[in-house]
């Protein structure tokens, strides 16, 4: 099994014939329009750097900690001070054993949530500021950045890679569906030995087949066109970037990053949008919140010096498949 950003992914198995369904070919483009979508950090003529699909989701665990592993961690000890003052008309009775198989029940779940919420936070916090991805067309190569150190880099060439639209069903009480690329990594049995997310998560909160379902699985398709075109074409087949990701920690960045298209609906004057946005502004004020605490928390990824020299401004074909 493998973990990747919420949910747990199966290995060494055959693709499945759902995953074949919405495979997103290299050879061929998926939609006439190329959008970066927000999703690039660097742009050189051999080297495109993007984000992960969790980049979008960090600081859900340590918000995980904070709602349920708070009031857990609160009704652990609620459950201690009572086991501790017992009231004697239980002793009286006889049912101190009771009373004790009662309250250790509730301390056990409690503990639980405790343990589930630090692991969330674990999974985010203390880590890095980032997991980039690089695609190097020099080498036609997939870096995919684990953790610093030996080891820590997932080298996949980008002719082997196994691109598709991932589409979880829907849940939570907003009933909502995530939708991201995800690449398998195959062996030479065509087994998925590994995987990662690319660009990023959208959610759908209508169904696929509706109006605005379809322009969100378009703009899905264009993020990855803009990364197909780069690869298969060069820089100069794909439009230049509006605005790169900053890789500096600041809340004044995280607030910009989850507000992106604030500025879109100002201009748009749709009443939905406004509708949307005013339901939405808190809850993402509290996600862009905990992004940037979390980040606080984390250190810089660095890229060992083989990769770097791949993807250097000056590095040719024949250096990054040297590397």
């Amino acid at each position: 099994m493998a973990f990747d950003g919420l949910s747990w992914y199966r290995l060494k198995r055959p693709v499945t014939q759902e995953e074949q369904a919405t495979r997103l070919l290299i050879t061929r483009p998926c939609s006439a329009i190329a959008k970066d979508g927000n999703t690039v950090f660097s742009m050189s003529q051999c080297c495109l750097e993007i984000s992960d699909g969790k980049y979008w989701d960090k600081g859900r665990g340590l918000l995980a900690l904070l709602l349920p592993g708070t009031f857990s961690i609160a009704g652990a000890g609620l459950i201690l001070w009572m086991m501790t003052h017992v009231p004697t008309v239980y002793r009286a009775r006889g049912e101190l054993g009771f009373v004790y198989g009662t309250l250790s029940f509730f301390l056990v779940v409690m503990l639980c949530f405790v343990g589930l919420g630090v692991w969330g936070l674990t999974r985010e916090c203390f880590r890095y500021t980032y997991n980039p991805i690089r695609l190097n067309r020099a080498n036609r190569t997939v870096y995919v950045f684990r953790r610093n150190g030996p080891g820590g880099v997932l080298s996949v060439p980008w002719d082997k890679a196994f691109f598709y639209v991932e589409r979880k069903p829907r849940a939570g009480l907003m009933r909502t569906a995530p939708r991201v690329v995800r690449c398998l990594v195959l062996d030479d049995n065509g087994r998925v030995i590994d995987t990662f997310s690319v660009g990023k998560r959208l959610v759908l909160a209508f169904d696929e087949d509706s109006a605005p379902g379809r322009l969100l699985m378009d703009e899905l398709h264009q993020y990855f066109e803009y990364y197909r075109r780069f690869m298969e074409e060069g820089p100069s087949s794909v439009p230049t970037v509006t605005e790169f990701l900053s890789r500096t920690v600041s809340f004044r960045n995280t607030l910009k990053l989850y507000f992106s298209g604030v500025a879109d609906i100002a201009h748009s004057r749709h009443p939905l949008l406004w509708s949307l946005f005013l339901i939405t502004a808190i809850p993402t004020f509290m996600q862009a919140t905990m992004h940037y605490l979390t980040q606080l928390t984390c250190r810089e990824p660095v890229w060992p010096e083989a990769v770097e020299r791949a993807c250097g401004p000056t590095a040719t074909e024949a250096e990054g498949l040297a590397s």
